[in-house]
């Protein structure tokens, strides 16, 4: 798989070539097995909320919605020193509470920010870091796209790992902030212009019916009034009100080409789920998890072990691979391995959620590094420097999700005991 991938083959074509060899030479099942395993793995009502979500955030990226959320987030921390960094991360906050995409939060709200901090002085290593790094919170901050994939896969309550994630969402913004204030104070990058309680008010108005957004998806899948699906679905019809009949930024012959792109969106991540799940049941045929099972007792590893080894598992994977296919195909080994040991799913699910979220911003897969990149017109190894200074705001976080479990899963078994 490694050899067709390093070839040129996209992965997801990798991953189904290679198990078909695999069933073809080595079992004696009946070839039209991968097509029913195919189906099976993205024939799931969670996993439908993905290309709702796409087209909500690709709607609000088009719609000039992101506009809005960057006037608030100058208005709100765009006087502290530093302010266009600290204004990228609260942006990337808010919008990831939209979205639940880390590539959409680079190219929508990077193409923006990204020209003007290196016009107000700021150097593009800088820049690039911060945007980069900040896109994380899609993957964290909820909805999450991962988190619903993470869902479907291993069998966690969707609502959960979406509760679950608002603490180190929160955590993940607040390091980054405090890194580039940091930064700021000590290249002496300039603040942004004070605005008045009066013109704050007048912003935040504007700015309101795009943050009903986020209580409209979250609050309707934890009180149990739709699910994830159902609320990415309001998503899109929210969007389409707020883009076409308020603010009047899209017309309808604006939106096959929107549609168009999310459709191409959903179909990538959902043709590599369909191969993953080919795969993993190869792997499930082959007993794989009851050799990890017995790896694990084998080596007697504690908690504290398993999850190094969970960390550095899905840590290299993230470097090569998108975090769909990582998810698909080795969640269902991992988390049954982890269960045995007492951990919790959600707990489990934060970690992997996290980990993973390094490959978007860590060479060579880091995708979100490299649109960064190229928005800001400099080479990948000219940002590793301060990529790995902001990455310290996830290492931070990450630690303190293995070593102290019951803070992240304190406000899940709070709000939605049920699912716990």
């Amino acid at each position: 798989m490694i050899l067709l991938m390093l070839l040129g083959l996209p992965l997801a074509f990798s991953i189904l070539a290679i198990s078909t060899a695999v069933l073809v030479g080595f079992t004696d099942l009946p070839f039209w097995q991968i097509v029913q395993r195919f189906f099976a793995g993205i024939d799931s009502f969670v996993l439908t909320a993905i290309p709702f979500f796409l087209l909500a955030g690709n709607l609000m990226n088009s719609g000039k919605i992101t506009d809005k959320l960057i006037d608030l987030s100058s208005a709100a921390v765009g006087h502290i020193r530093g302010g266009l960094a600290h204004i990228n991360v609260l942006v990337s906050l808010l919008f990831g509470h939209l979205s639940g995409s880390a590539v959409a939060d680079t190219s929508g709200i990077g193409t923006i920010l990204i020209p003007a901090m290196i016009r107000k002085g700021y150097t593009k290593s800088f820049t690039v870091a911060v945007t980069a790094t900040s896109s994380v919170l899609g993957q964290i901050i909820p909805p999450s796209l991962i988190m619903i994939i993470y869902s479907a896969t291993a069998g966690a309550s969707v609502q959960a790992l979406f509760v679950a994630g608002m603490v180190p969402g929160l955590m993940l913004a607040l390091t980054m902030m405090v890194v580039s204030l940091g930064y700021a104070i000590k290249f002496h990058y300039p603040k942004e212009a004070k605005c008045t309680f009066r013109e704050f008010l007048i912003t935040f108005r504007k700015a309101a019916l795009v943050l009903v957004m986020p209580l409209i998806i979250i609050g309707g899948v934890l009180t149990g009034v739709c699910t994830a699906t159902e609320s990415a679905v309001l998503a899109v019809v929210y969007s389409l009100i707020i883009t076409i009949f308020v603010d009047k930024t899209l017309t309808p012959k604006d939106l096959l080409p929107i549609f168009v792109k999310s459709a191409k969106g959903a179909a990538t991540s959902l043709f590599c789920i369909g191969a993953a799940s080919v795969f993993g049941y190869l792997l499930a045929y082959f007993r794989t998890n009851e050799y990890v099972m017995q790896l694990m007792t084998d080596l007697n590893l504690s908690k504290a072990g398993f999850m190094l080894f969970t960390i550095i598992l899905f840590f290299i994977l993230g470097a090569f691979m998108d975090a769909t296919p990582a998810i698909c195909i080795f969640v269902p080994i991992v988390v049954p391995a982890g269960l045995a040991l007492g951990l919790h799913p959600v707990h489990l699910g934060m970690i992997i959620c996290l980990v993973l979220s390094f490959g978007l911003v860590t060479p060579p897969y880091g995708l979100c590094l490299l649109l960064a990149c190229q928005i800001a017109k400099i080479e990948p190894q000219k940002t590793f420097r301060d990529l790995f200074v902001m990455l310290g705001a996830v290492v931070i976080t990450l630690l303190i999700i293995i070593f102290f479990p019951d803070f992240i899963l304190a406000l899940p078994r709070l709000v939605v005991p049920k699912y716990m």
